[in-house]
C-alpha cells in the first residue's frame, strides 16, 4: 500500500496553518535532534506521525505553535523538538545575569508532571537542564519556603502551583522564554483563571527579553476549545498551527442541528439548501447508500442546475463527478454533489462550503472527516485578518432524525465545543439515551469517584455506574450511629479498606484459632480452585483468602495467583506454593472487610486522585489502629462516615479523648479541602435514581 507524502498535508488529513510554512520533516533519521536525545531515534519515537512532521520543524525553529492532535497526551510528541531548540542554540548561555527556569512545562495534574519528569530523568537530558517538579500545596508559607535549584532550566508543574509560586517568587522566572502548555484544553477547563494569570506573567517577561532570548509558546491539545482562539489572538503572534484531529474541525464551519422524523428529512433538506447564493457555494450531501443518493438526487436535481450523484454504483463516473466540481463558479451559482461516505473517500474534495449530513454520521471520526471536506475554506487563525472575522464561510447542516439514538452522545459533546445552537429537543432525547445507557451498567460498580468525592468527572465516559440501583446497593452495613474500625488496606487517603469491631469479637477469636492450627502444622494446597477458600501467612499473620484467578500453569512448577484477602480488601499476586490449605470451620464467617470512605474532603486544585505523600501520611498514621467513626450512609459494602478519629483513653481513668481527626490531618498535609456537599450528592442520587430505597439504609 503506497504511503501518502506527509509533503501534501491535507491528502494526510492535517489541517496546516502557518505565518511562515517550513518544509516537513519526512522521519526521525532526518530530524536535528541533540545528542542528548538519541534515545529517541533509538526506538523510543521511531515514527513521526503526520502531525509531528509539520509541528516539529515549527517547533525546533522556535515558532509559537499550537497542535491538535489524538496523540497530543505522549510528551514525546512536543519535548524532543522543543529540548533540541534549547540545547542545540544554547539559549541558556546568554543569561548568566539571572538564575532561573527558561523553560516551564505546566501539566493538567500530578500524575502528568511525574509521568513528564520520569521521562526527561531518563534521558542525558537531566544532564543539561536539571529538569525540577514543584507541586505545592496551600499550607501557609509553603510557597515562600520552596527552593528551586539555581541549575534548574526548565520547570515542570501544574498551573495552581506555579501561581502560587510568581505570587512568592516571581523575580525566579524574569528569563522565561519557553512556555508549554501539556494537553491545554484541560489545563483551561480546570483553571482558567490561573492560565490567565500565567500568560499574562509570559508576556510581560518575554516582551523584555525578546531581545535575547525569542518567546516560544507551545500549545498542545487533544481537542480545539474556545480558549485557542484567544490565545492565538492575544499570545501566539505569527504562529504554527497544525491540526490532525479530524474532529477539531467541528469549530470552524456554522453548525446547524435540525430534528425532524425520517419521513419528513426530504423536505427539511430542501429547506436547508438555499438555491441563490449570493457568492459561489459548493454544497456535499452525504447519504447512507446509493438508493438514498437517488432519491435525494432526484428532489434537488429539479432545483439546481449543477447537481451531481455519485455513489458505488457510478464510480464509472468519478472522473467527469471531479472534473466538473473543480470548476470555477462565480456568484450566484451552487453546486450540489450527492454521494455517500465510501465514495467520499476516494473523492478528496477539500473546497466544499457546506456539507449536509442527511445520514447520521455513526461516528464522531466519520463526522470529522466529512467536516474536512471544507478545509480549504476554514478560516486560517494563522492570518490576524481571518482571526478577527466572526462569520464562518463555512456550514454544516445536521440532520438528526428518531433512528440515530445510538449516536447522538458522540457527536453530541463535540456540538457543545462548538457552541452550537442545540435543539431543546435534541438534548432531551440525548439526556434520555444517557439515562438508558445508564441502565444498562447494572452489572458495573458504583463509580469509585462518586463515592469518593460526590461527583464523576467523566460521566459520560466513565465505565463505571452512576446511578443507585436498590438491588446492588442496598446494605447490611449499619446505617447511622457510632462504629469502631481499623483501617487495613489503605486504597487512598479518603477510602480504605478494613473491620468494622463487632462486640461478639468473633473475627478475633476465629484469628486466634486460625493462628493456634497453622502453629502447629500448614498443609500447602492440593488443588487450586477459582472461587475457593485458602489461607496465606504475612509475617506471622494468617490471613483468609479467596481465589480469583488461577493462570495455565503450562507444566510450570511455581507460578503466581491472584488473591483477594477477605478480612483486608486487597487483592494481590502470591506464589502459588504460598496458598495454604483452609479447614472448613474457617469458611463459616462472611469476609470482614468493608470499604470505608471519609467524607467532606478532596483533593486541592481540581485533581481526581490523591497525591501519593497525602495517602503515604494518612496510611503511616491510622493503618492497623482502631478509630471511632460515625455513620452517615452505607451503601453495598461501602459506609461512608463523618468525622472520623482516633480515641484514647487516659491510663487509669475512664475519660478519653481524640487523638487526632483523619479528615483534619487530609487537610493539614495542604493537599486537600473540604466537600461539604460531598453526602447531600450522595443522597440526593440515592432519592434521584430510586423511589424504592428503603429508608432505612439512607440516615439523615
Amino acid at each position: 500500500m503506497s504511503q501518502v507524502s506527509p509533503l501534501d498535508p491535507c491528502r494526510s488529513g492535517i489541517l496546516v496553518h502557518a505565518t511562515f510554512p517550513a518544509e516537513p520533516w519526512i522521519s526521525v533519521n532526518d530530524t536535528a535532534i541533540a545528542d542528548a536525545l538519541c534515545w529517541v531515534q533509538r526506538g523510543q519515537y521511531s515514527t513521526l506521525s503526520p502531525a509531528d512532521c509539520y509541528s516539529w520543524p515549527a517547533v525546533a525553529r522556535g515558532c509559537h505553535t499550537l497542535v491538535i492532535s489524538s496523540s497530543a497526551d505522549q510528551p514525546l510528541s512536543y519535548l524532543t523538538p522543543l529540548l533540541t531548540h534549547i540545547i542545540l542554540n544554547s539559549i541558556f548561555t546568554s543569561h548568566t545575569s539571572s538564575s532561573g527556569p527558561i523553560a516551564v512545562l505546566l501539566c493538567p495534574g500530578w500524575e502528568k508532571v511525574q509521568a513528564v519528569y520520569d521521562l526527561l530523568g531518563g534521558s542525558k537530558v537531566s544532564q543539561k537542564l536539571y529538569p525540577t517538579t514543584v507541586l505545592l500545596g496551600i499550607s501557609k508559607d509553603e510557597a515562600k519556603s520552596v527552593k528551586i535549584p539555581k541549575n534548574c532550566l526548565l520547570l515542570v508543574t501544574t498551573p495552581f502551583s506555579l501561581v502560587r509560586l510568581l505570587s512568592c517568587h516571581c523575580f525566579l522566572f524574569l528569563r522565561l522564554c519557553h512556555l508549554v502548555l501539556d494537553e491545554a484544553d484541560q489545563l483551561f477547563s480546570l483553571a482558567p483563571d490561573e492560565m490567565t494569570t500565567i500568560l499574562q506573567h509570559f508576556q510581560v517577561t518575554s516582551d523584555k527579553e525578546s531581545d535575547s532570548c525569542p518567546p516560544q509558546l507551545i500549545v498542545v491539545a487533544k481537542r480545539w476549545t474556545n480558549h485557542m482562539e484567544g490565545l492565538l489572538s492575544t499570545y501566539m503572534p505569527c504562529p504554527s498551527i497544525v491540526i490532525s484531529s479530524l474532529l477539531a474541525c467541528v469549530l470552524f464551519p456554522l453548525q446547524v442541528i435540525l430534528m425532524t422524523l425520517e419521513i419528513s428529512k426530504i423536505s427539511v433538506l430542501l429547506g436547508t439548501l438555499g438555491f441563490s447564493p449570493d457568492v459561489g457555494q459548493k454544497t456535499l450531501i452525504v447519504a447512507n447508500s446509493f438508493q438514498e443518493v437517488e432519491d435525494v438526487f432526484k428532489v434537488t436535481h429539479g432545483l439546481s442546475v449543477f447537481c451531481l450523484k455519485i455513489h458505488e454504483g457510478l464510480t464509472h463516473d468519478m472522473d467527469f463527478v471531479l472534473e466538473q466540481w473543480k470548476k470555477d463558479i462565480g456568484p450566484g451559482t451552487h453546486v450540489i454533489l450527492v454521494t455517500t461516505d465510501d465514495c467520499l473517500k476516494g473523492l478528496d474534495i477539500r473546497d466544499a462550503t457546506c456539507v449536509v449530513h442527511y445520514s447520521f454520521p455513526s461516528s464522531p471520526k466519520l463526522f470529522g472527516s466529512r467536516l474536512f471536506c471544507m478545509a480549504e475554506n476554514f478560516r486560517n487563525f494563522s492570518k490576524r485578518d481571518q482571526m478577527r472575522s466572526s462569520s464562518a464561510v463555512t456550514r454544516s447542516v445536521l440532520l438528526i432524525s428518531e433512528r440515530n439514538a445510538r449516536h447522538v452522545i458522540g457527536v453530541l459533546r463535540y456540538l457543545e465545543r462548538a457552541n452550537a445552537l442545540l435543539p431543546p429537543e435534541l438534548l432531551t432525547f440525548a439526556q434520555g439515551v444517557q439515562m438508558a445507557r445508564e441502565d444498562q451498567k447494572t452489572d458495573r460498580p458504583l463509580c469509585s469517584y462518586l463515592k469518593s468525592f460526590g461527583v464523576c468527572r467523566n460521566n459520560g465516559v466513565c465505565p463505571e455506574r452512576h446511578r443507585f440501583v436498590s438491588q446492588l446497593d442496598q446494605s447490611e452495613l449499619p446505617t447511622s450511629g457510632v462504629i469502631e474500625v481499623v483501617p487495613l488496606h489503605i486504597k487512598t487517603a479518603s477510602v480504605f479498606y478494613g473491620r468494622i469491631v463487632e462486640e461478639d469479637g468473633g473475627f478475633e477469636k476465629m484469628a486466634s484459632e486460625i493462628a493456634s492450627y497453622y502453629a502447629e502444622k500448614k498443609l500447602g494446597a492440593k488443588k487450586l480452585l477459582e472461587g475457593g477458600l485458602y489461607a496465606v501467612q504475612e509475617d506471622d499473620v494468617f490471613h483468609r483468602v479467596k481465589l480469583l484467578s488461577v493462570p495455565d500453569r503450562g507444566g510450570r512448577l511455581f507460578f503466581s495467583v491472584v488473591v483477594c484477602f477477605i478480612d483486608m480488601g486487597k487483592e494481590e499476586e502470591v506464589k502459588s506454593h504460598q496458598i495454604l490449605e483452609l479447614p472448613e470451620q474457617f469458611h463459616s464467617l462472611p469476609g470482614q472487610a468493608v470499604e470505608i470512605v471519609v467524607c467532606r474532603v478532596k483533593p486541592i486544585d481540581s485533581e481526581t486522585s490523591w497525591h501519593p505523600k497525602v495517602t503515604r501520611a494518612i496510611s503511616q498514621k491510622i493503618r492497623r489502629l482502631q478509630h471511632r467513626a460515625r455513620v452517615v450512609l452505607s451503601l453495598g459494602n461501602t459506609v461512608f462516615v463523618d468525622p472520623m478519629v482516633r480515641v484514647t483513653q487516659i491510663p487509669g481513668m475512664k475519660t478519653v479523648i481524640n487523638e487526632y481527626n483523619v479528615q483534619a490531618e487530609i487537610l493539614k498535609t495542604g493537599m486537600g479541602i473540604r466537600n461539604p456537599e460531598h453526602v447531600d450528592l450522595l443522597r440526593a442520587l440515592c432519592e434521584e435514581n430510586s423511589s424504592s430505597v428503603d429508608e432505612g439504609h439512607v440516615s439523615r
